[in-house]
């Protein structure tokens, strides 16, 4: 699995003109605007930039190349989850440092609780993973964007629906609205935990069931 962790690594420094931009682009994000919004950003360009390689495994029949290799259907997946998720991780953690030198060069004092709100986006993004991953395996990367960008759009109507066809003086929205933040985040990363678990599975049956 470490062999396959090291080729992950070696296909993102290939891309390391574009991983720079990234940060370049961050900096100044960090330097120009208010709040979190750059943390969410550069989290969720990682996330992307770690399920990226996906298809560079699958380009010119990889797949087949690569289970020739002293490795099983298995580890792959596992690796793929814990390289995408590290992914996110770190790039949570150093656009965190953005923010906070950010913050700095414009006199302002850093809060901690910006961490707390940094936080939040790991296991959000975490779902957003859960879904595109097994897709990707599904369909390669050519139909799963489409599918992402679909099931994007329709959780994109499903909210604006929720937010404002829906009556406020419904009880259903009143006992969300007085829900405490710390109960939402417990939620939240209950979610993404089940969520990642069902994909981890999905993902398998799909290796299994794939020809090369």
């Amino acid at each position: 699995m470490s062999g396959l962790l090291q080729k992950d690594i070696c296909i993102l420094k290939q891309r390391s003109r574009g991983i720079a931009l990234i940060l370049v682009i961050g900096i100044i994000m960090a330097l120009s605007s208010e709040g979190t919004f750059v943390i969410g950003y550069m989290t969720m360009l990682s996330a992307i930039l770690t399920i990226s390689t996906v298809s560079y495994d699958e380009f010119d029949n990889g797949f087949a190349f690569l289970l020739t290799l002293p490795f099983t259907k298995k580890e792959y997946v596992i690796e793929k989850y814990l390289f995408c998720l590290s992914g996110c991780i770190l790039g949570c953690v150093v656009s965190v440092v953005i923010c906070a030198v950010g913050m700095v060069a414009k006199g302002k004092v850093f809060s901690f609780n910006i961490i707390e709100e940094a936080a939040i986006f790991i296991p959000v993004f975490a779902i957003m993973l859960s879904v595109m991953l097994p897709v990707q395996l599904k369909y390669g990367s050519e139909k799963s964007r489409l599918i992402v960008g679909g099931v994007l759009g329709a959780a994109f109507v499903i909210g604006y629906m929720v937010k404002n066809l829906i009556p406020k003086n419904m009880q259903f929205i009143k006992c969300l609205s007085e829900i405490s933040e710390t109960t939402v985040t417990i939620i939240i990363v209950v979610i993404s935990i089940a969520a990642i678990i069902i994909s981890y599975i999905c993902s398998m049956h799909i290796m299994k069931k794939k020809e090369f």
